[in-house]
């Protein structure tokens, strides 16, 4: 079966699935556009497509919904399954959970194809809940916006949250892994992350992966930090060979709500990561500022720039533009 099928096969799947629950069903989504600039001697620059997705939920039963994403994917030009999943309340409120991402309200079970709870990251995946345009270097490094099919025990408790996932593996076999949430005085999140995979990779190493972050929000002033070391990733655009490999990174951010402070609808963000493997070591500055043009329709700007070794710059700047339908 072609692409083309998959995708238009996957689509129908979804509208046939949300057209047979009861209730109503509920459409929203976003989109951006971006402009980028490669800022070397003679580099490129070209419009396009940053995120395109359509959202949809239903409510199947009490206490059971279906949400699901259709997303457009960049690199082939095709529609295709962002998210798809049956969400069985076992606690709590009986709100939807967001199909990308989000804050969990309740507790229980997601069944399908979700973005996987590992680290701080996959809560901003959808372009509208990234102040900045690009991923962290350490998002790239590892998980790669980890997203897949297989079942997510998630539990809202007044004094932690967790998320127990089994997921199709990167390779043969079955992925696994936890990540805990411990909330502090309502302005500070401290969060761990662990996965790992039944099946070896080609060279005899079984892939793992820990993290820590947390997060913390004190008035205009937000602050975000995340750490991840990993032995045979599940995921990257690197090489992993060797039945030891050792990768480590993190990146830290801090953004600045000015809206709080001189009434003006902008946000100013930075962010500094890092990656390490063997000797090399790459490390990525990232500053962003944005605009709140109205509800749901923002304009953002960033500045990136990668270095190996603290040499051979590679910079590059984006104009984003933001909306939500």
């Amino acid at each position: 079966m072609s692409i083309a099928q998959r995708t238009i096969l996957t689509g129908t799947l979804l509208l046939i699935m949300a057209n047979t629950v009861t209730g109503q069903i509920e459409y929203s989504g976003f989109a951006d556009i971006l402009y980028t600039k490669n800022l070397i001697e003679g580099g490129d620059a070209a419009f396009g497509y940053g995120q395109f997705e359509v959202d949809l939920s239903a409510v199947v039963m009490d206490g059971v919904t279906f949400e699901g994403a259709v997303a457009y994917n960049v690199d082939d030009g095709l529609f295709e399954a962002g998210a798809g999943f049956l969400d069985i309340h076992l606690t709590g409120s009986d709100e939807s959970h967001p199909p990308r991402g989000g804050y969990l309200q309740h507790s229980g079970l997601m069944v399908g194809q979700f973005d996987v709870p590992f680290g701080r990251d996959y809560l901003h995946i959808p372009s509208p809940d990234r102040k900045l345009v690009s991923r962290p270097l350490l998002n790239q490094k590892t998980i790669d916006s980890w997203n897949d099919m297989g079942l997510n025990l998630y539990c809202e408790l007044s004094f932690f949250n967790f998320n127990y996932f089994i997921v199709n593996g990167a390779q043969a076999g079955i992925a696994a892994g936890g990540r805990i949430v411990i909330p502090l005085a309502n302005i500070l999140e401290l969060g761990a992350s662990y996965a790992t995979q039944t099946a070896e990779n080609d060279s005899g190493a079984t892939p793992k992966i820990i993290g820590v972050d947390f997060q913390s929000d004190f008035g205009p002033i937000g602050a975000r930090f995340e750490y991840q070391q990993a032995t045979a990733l599940l995921e990257g655009d690197f090489d992993n060979s060797g039945a030891d490999d050792q990768h480590s990174g993190y990146y830290a951010q801090l953004d600045l709500e000015m809206e709080q402070l001189v009434n003006l609808p902008l946000f100013l963000v930075g962010r500094y990561g890092t990656w390490e493997k063997d000797a090399e070591t790459v490390g990525q500055l990232t500053f962003g500022l944005g605009y709140k043009i109205g509800d749901g329709f923002e304009c953002r700007a960033e500045y990136l720039s990668n270095r190996i070794n603290e040499t051979d710059p590679d910079n590059q700047f984006t104009i984003q533009t933001v909306i939500i339908f």
